[in-house]
């Protein structure tokens, strides 16, 4: 069976990105495994980070505990060896953002909110993954304060077919979208990380060229996994 696990990242009012994960059941629990030792063993220096999770906007920012007592060059290290176990683990990535400013400026006589349009497209390249007669995927997304509209733009999509002219009811999904808080699961978190990178890559200018550089590097470690066959990375329109 196949799972899709789906979190989202915005920049202030300009952008909106969502991102999936889609495994099989060994290829998650191979991930889960590998960011689990991951941890441990920068856990042996930095015992801080005991239990701690992986989100990408704490771990870059480090404006909370535990990630603040973390240097800047663990802290990349980590987000680097995430990416790696991201590609090794066989996942396929998706990420669909929207550039809200551009979808403006080009005169559509009605302006589809950005969350609803980037759900539409990723859950359309989350139906792709499975075949007709295969058990249908299992979507597991972040607990959070949009998830009632999530589950009520997936119910309005399996009964009049999602937005655009590649509209589909999204028969190969699950019909229960499973929400969960995202400390209890690795893959989720793994998620979280390569939609927050390409947020940053795209919308965020760096001031210091190493930074530049550094996410960059980072996101090549996983730019296998997000571009056609295995998945695909893009922002909208």
């Amino acid at each position: 069976m196949l799972h899709a696990y789906v979190d989202e990242s915005e920049r202030d009012d300009t952008h909106y990105f969502l991102g999936a994960l889609v495994l099989d059941d060994a290829q998650a629990q191979t991930l889960r495994t590998a960011l689990d030792d991951t941890m441990a063993k920068h856990t042996e220096t930095f015992p801080v980070l005991d239990g701690a999770e992986l989100h990408g906007s704490t771990m870059m920012r480090a404006h909370d505990a535990p990630w603040r007592s973390v240097p800047l060059r663990v802290r990349f290290r980590i987000f680097e060896e995430v990416m790696q176990e991201v590609l090794d683990s066989g996942a396929r990535v998706y990420v669909e953002g929207v550039d809200i400013r551009r979808q403006i400026a080009r005169g559509y006589p009605t302006i589809m909110p950005a969350r609803e349009l980037a759900f539409s497209h990723l859950f359309e390249r989350i139906n792709d993954c499975c075949h007709s007669g295969e058990p249908r995927v299992r979507v597991v997304a972040d607990e959070h304060h949009t998830a009632e509209i999530s589950r009520s733009n997936f119910n309005r999509y399996q009964i009049a077919g999602t937005y655009g002219y590649r509209s589909s009811r999204l028969a190969n999904i699950h019909p229960e979208i499973e929400f969960i808080e995202s400390h209890t699961d690795r893959a989720l978190q793994a998620a979280d990380l390569v939609t927050y990178l390409y947020n940053r890559i795209w919308t965020v200018s760096e001031t210091d060229m190493r930074a530049h550089r550094q996410k960059h590097d980072m996101w090549q470690i996983v730019d296998e996994a997000a571009r056609w066959p295995r998945g695909r990375a893009r922002i909208w329109p």
